[in-house]
């Protein structure tokens, strides 16, 4: 490329934005219109987000409030096709952060589209990435604070240390964890030996000050909620000190999990690695530690505490694994091998998606939950309501799962008390679901054939007892979409009157 005319150069990097843009569109195109295709309802996650953000807190049971924000706001306009297309365009934004940080990281264009191209290898950027949840959304987060950081770092200028402050701000209304993106940063600065003078910088204190401002009111609602999304958070971890073979199995457990999503970009390596031939790449100095270093410290952590890491929360670590992996392995020297590895997975991944959900009703037997009637019970929920009582459903108390399904493809917008549980829904209080009223929704089997069904009771052990004057109505039955079985789902259905 060194010896290439200014023309040909030219035409060389037109080639590589268009192939970056036709990687851009494959995103939001093929897995937003994929997912509408195949699905018959959103997943849970998503569900859960497009519920949270239509009552507009400062924060929920489980998460911040962004996640929540950002789906309501693209469901409200789009759909489900929003919600999808959402997803898609924090794994391209991503993507664009990553291709202009390998820029600054002085890898020359092909080099940096390649570094783009091998998130396709991973299974979070494709297949993974159709259900929108905090994880996908911190995606851009990551990327371009990394960029803005060490843009930041070079040049000194005071947007670019508040636009990490912002990233930081925003990733952590996204996810706690969004702050994990500064220990790759500051690994990249310790191993530049330059970590001492960034410490003293204005600028950093600054893009703190900006984080903080931004998170601020979250925190306000935590206090004010008995801090239920660290409790929640705490949970997932599964920690219990008393087991001490967590410790090792943990960390263990992790790591083979991501070696096993980062398979293919091994496979890619050794083949790369073939072609060496003695030559030696130019690697930018710091790169390994911004792939590397949250893995690190995450299974350090794990060994010390015993707490187990979830899968997905790796999903923005390896986001610059491909600014290393390029030189380090040598592909562009197998450049034709690695586009056509690429097209591999991707096909690989929609037709796997095709397959699992597309065809999930045809060859499970029990429904997953893209698969559900989720349009059908909204509807038959609503219009029970409506005939019963002829004005708007307000409440529904179901879980995260039953309730969102109402909340969202219902056209009252009726708020969910989830699990029935208030402190699970800071947004209400009994009171006023004894005033609106509102139904009661819980599945009481998946076969509705089957004569063992869930009762009231046992899926809501105290609602009784809180509201003394609920009314059990018929049954639903509604039949699965697609089924060629014929199966339908029972669920059980209750109206608490309300005082108007």
């Amino acid at each position: 490329m060194k010896n290439q005319r200014p023309e040909g150069k030219r035409q060389t990097e037109l080639n590589l934005k268009r192939l970056l843009w036709l990687w851009t569109g494959w995103h939001l195109i093929v897995w937003t219109l994929l997912p509408l295709f195949c699905n018959t309802c959103l997943p849970l996650d998503c569900i859960e987000a497009v519920s949270w953000g239509s009552e507009w807190e400062w924060g929920y049971d489980k998460h911040p409030p962004l996640s929540g924000w950002m789906a309501e706001l693209f469901s409200e306009r789009m759909g489900d096709a929003g919600v999808y297309l959402l997803s898609q365009l924090c794994v391209v934004l991503a993507g664009w952060g990553i291709y202009h940080l390998a820029l600054l990281l002085k890898l020359d264009a092909v080099r940096a589209v390649l570094a783009v191209l091998l998130l396709e290898c991973i299974y979070f950027y494709t297949y993974s990435s159709v259900e929108f949840n905090v994880n996908i959304l911190q995606l851009p987060f990551w990327s371009w604070a990394w960029f803005f950081a060490i843009h930041a770092l070079r040049n000194d200028k005071m947007l670019s240390w508040i636009g990490l402050g912002v990233c930081v701000g925003l990733g952590a209304l996204t996810k706690y964890i969004a702050v994990f993106l500064l220990i790759p940063l500051f690994a990249y600065w310790w191993q530049r030996g330059r970590l001492p003078e960034v410490l003293r910088k204005p600028g950093l204190w600054l893009a703190g000050l900006v984080s903080l401002l931004l998170f601020t009111p979250h925190l306000l609602w935590m206090q004010n909620n008995n801090w239920v999304t660290l409790t929640y958070g705490l949970r997932r971890t599964g920690s219990d000190a008393a087991l001490w073979l967590n410790h090792f199995w943990h960390p263990l457990e992790y790591a083979l999990t991501n070696i096993g999503i980062l398979l293919p970009l091994l496979i890619l390596a050794w083949m790369g690695r073939r072609k060496q031939e003695g030559l030696r790449g130019n690697v930018p100095r710091g790169s390994f530690a911004l792939f590397i270093s949250v893995y690190l410290f995450m299974a350090v952590l794990s060994l010390l505490t015993g707490i187990a890491p979830v899968t997905m929360w790796a999903v923005p670590l390896p986001l610059a694994v491909g600014i290393w992996m390029v030189p380090r392995f040598f592909l562009l020297r197998i450049r034709k091998t690695v586009y056509a590895f690429v097209i591999f997975m991707g096909l690989v991944s929609v037709v796997a998606y095709s397959i699992v959900y597309g065809l999930g009703p045809i060859i499970r037997d029990k429904p997953h939950r893209v698969n559900y009637p989720g349009p059908a019970i909204a509807a038959e929920v609503e219009s029970a309501w409506h005939i019963a009582y002829g004005r708007d459903l307000d409440y529904v108390v179901a879980d995260e799962w039953l309730g969102g399904i109402v909340n969202h493809y219902g056209d009252d917008d009726a708020s969910v008390m989830i699990r029935g549980l208030v402190a699970r829904s800071a947004y209400l209080d009994d009171q006023m679901v004894r005033e609106y009223g509102g139904v009661v929704l819980w599945l009481k089997a998946r076969d509705a054939t089957d004569d063992l069904t869930v009762s009231i009771e046992r899926a809501f052990p105290d609602l009784n007892a809180r509201f003394q004057d609920i009314e059990i109505q018929s049954d639903l039955i509604i039949p699965w979409p697609r089924r060629i079985d014929g199966k339908a789902g029972r669920y059980g259905l209750a109206f608490i009157p309300g005082k108007l």
